[in-house]
Order: C-alpha cells, then structure tokens, then sequence
C-alpha cells in the first residue's frame, strides 16, 4: 500500500516538474517574443539597462578602435579630397574633389610601374605562399611521432617570430657581394653576382624570404582548423581503404574547406598591398625600383616624406583601400554563391 502511495506521489512530483518546466519555456518564449516585437531603440536600452557592465568593460576597446582606426580612415578621406598644406590644416585646406585622382592617373609618371609591380608581386605572394603553409599542416597533422611534429613544427614557426630586420640581415650575409653564397662561387671558379642590387632576383628573393617567414603562422592557423575535424572520420577512411593521400582529399581537405576560403577572400583584398611594405622598404634600392617600387613603397617615399605630396599620396591610399574593400565583397560573393560559404 505504502509502494503504491509512494509511486503515485512520484508520478505526481514529475508530472509537475514537467509542467512547471514547459511552464517556464513559455515564459522565455514569450517574453523573447515580446522583446523582438519592441523598435530597435527599446530593445538598445533594454540591452544597455541589462548588459551595461559588459558595455563598460568594452568601452576603452571601442574608444580605442574609433581614435586609430576609424580617426585615421576620416583623415585620410579628406586629404585625398583636398590640396592639404601644412600651415591650413587638414579640415582648413582647399577642396579639389578629383583632382588628386586625375593627376594619378594622367600627370603620375611612375603610376605604370607602381601599379605593375603591386599586381606582380601581390600574385606571386598569393600563388608562392598559398599551398606551402597548407601542405605543411597536413605532413604535420599526419605525422605519428609526437617528438619528430613538435621539433619540427618549432623550427618552421620560429622565422614568423624574426623582425624583417633580422630577415634582411640573414639574406644579407648569405647574397650580398661579399656573402657566403659569393664566397662559395669565387672559390669554385666563377664570378661575384651582388643579388641584393639586381633587379632581376630581387622579387624572388622577396617571395622566398616572406614563404619562409610567414610559413610558420599559416601552418598554425589550418592546423588549428583540422583539429576540428572528427577523428572518426579517419577511422572510416581507412576502412574504406583510403590511403594517406587519399584521406587528405576526402577528410581533411574539405574539413578545413571553410578557413581555406576565408583566407583566401582576404589574401585577394590585399591585391594591391604588393605584399609587405616593411620587408620591400629594406630590401629594395634605387637600381631595383624597376621590379620593385610598389605603391607602398612610393607613399613613404614620397607620400610622407615630401610635403607637397601628402594629398596625393592619401588618395593614392585611399584608392588601394578602396580597391581592396570592393574585391574581398566580390570574392565573398562568390563564395556564397558557389560554395554555400561566406566571411560574416
């Protein structure tokens, strides 16, 4: 009898529970519907009211972002408008509207080279240091000795951490005239080459020397995105009969599909950047300005450290910006079209 009282209560108990829990879901459920029903200006002060310490912890980021980085874009939009001079200010100076742009185009004469240059080497960035960080996370994701992945992935990683000075000083002991690659040819029989003030090395000398550096950060990012991947999968693979090679295609390629594509929405809005400015700035000279004087590169030169350039050197930065907004909003495009996937 006492059983029977007991498992009546218990039955009663839970049956109350779930009434007062799909009570409660109720509840949120209205109040979420009420919420979405207020105008966007109820539901901020709604938000401020009950989130207002979280507003203020993000507040110095917001300040911050504001003040060098949307201050500076302001800036730099209305110097690429105006004939800027010093002693008028930027906001006191006379507004020319296009004139910056026309003469950039028409009265530029090192325009035909800035832009060749930045197209080229911006190319053969993207091309050269695609794939390697790529095939190094997968050698290295495949890699059963656990001591033989971290020694090496310590060794790729440590160029990303050298300053370009560092960088160039290295080049500059093994290329230079009286480097050790000279050294070793005079002494085999043949003649110095000065690598480091020939035009014709000088791009792949930057291409190689960014794959090396930057090779390390790149292997870090898609490893970080295959460890996502379920290891089931692998098990399935190899079932299958799916060899190493063959699982790379069908498992971890398309599982790091996403951080593939957005790296690559991002690498083509800087199509125009002509790769690192602070690498070229230390590599070039004046005898290889004909491969690579890039459009970076002209506005410290000239844009900054001359006067009566800075409007022109601000609307020639403005037009790479803006340029690069137009194609990263293209390539998101497509890959939302085409491969169901987008940046935001």
């Amino acid at each position: 009898m006492k059983d029977g009282i007991t498992q009546s209560e218990n039955a009663l108990s839970e049956q109350t529970g779930a009434e007062s829990s799909g009570q409660a879901l109720s509840d949120t459920g209205v109040k979420r519907l009420k919420i979405r029903k207020k105008s966007l200006k109820e539901r901020m002060i709604l938000s401020f009211k009950r989130y207002w310490l979280v507003y203020l912890l993000i507040l110095p980021g917001i300040i911050s972002l504001i003040i060098f980085a949307y201050g500076p874009m302001i800036l730099q939009f209305t110097m690429a408008f105006t004939d800027y001079r010093l002693i008028d200010g930027i906001f006191g100076s006379k507004w020319v509207w296009f004139d910056n742009f026309k003469e950039i185009f028409t009265a530029m004469p090192e325009f035909k080279r800035l832009i060749t240059n930045t197209l080229l080497l911006s190319l053969y960035y993207f091309i050269a240091g695609f794939l390697p960080p790529l095939i190094l996370a997968v050698m290295f994701f495949d890699l059963s000795s656990t001591k033989l992945r971290k020694v090496s992935q310590t060794i790729v990683y440590i160029p990303y951490f050298f300053s370009w000075v560092i960088v160039y000083t290295i080049v500059y002991g093994l290329l230079s005239n009286t480097g050790l690659i000279n050294s070793i040819v005079v002494k085999a029989g043949g003649e110095r080459v000065n690598f480091l003030m020939n035009a014709n090395y000088m791009r792949t000398i930057l291409v190689v020397t960014n794959i090396w550096k930057s090779v390390g950060w790149g292997t870090i990012i898609y490893l970080a995105a295959m460890t996502s991947i379920d290891v089931t999968l692998y098990d399935v693979a190899k079932l299958d009969g799916c060899g190493p090679l063959r699982r790379t295609f069908v498992v971890t390629l398309p599982g790091i599909k996403n951080i593939t594509f957005f790296l690559l929405v991002l690498a083509l809005g800087g199509i125009l950047s002509g790769g690192n400015t602070e690498q070229i700035l230390l590599f070039y000279s004046p005898a290889t300005w004909s491969t690579t004087d890039t459009i970076g590169t002209w506005m410290y030169r000239e844009g900054l450290r001359n006067a009566d350039q800075f409007s022109l050197g601000a609307a020639l930065s403005f037009m790479q910006s803006t340029v690069g907004m137009i194609l990263v909003l293209i390539a998101n495009k497509i890959t939302t079209k085409y491969a169901k996937l987008s940046i935001w």
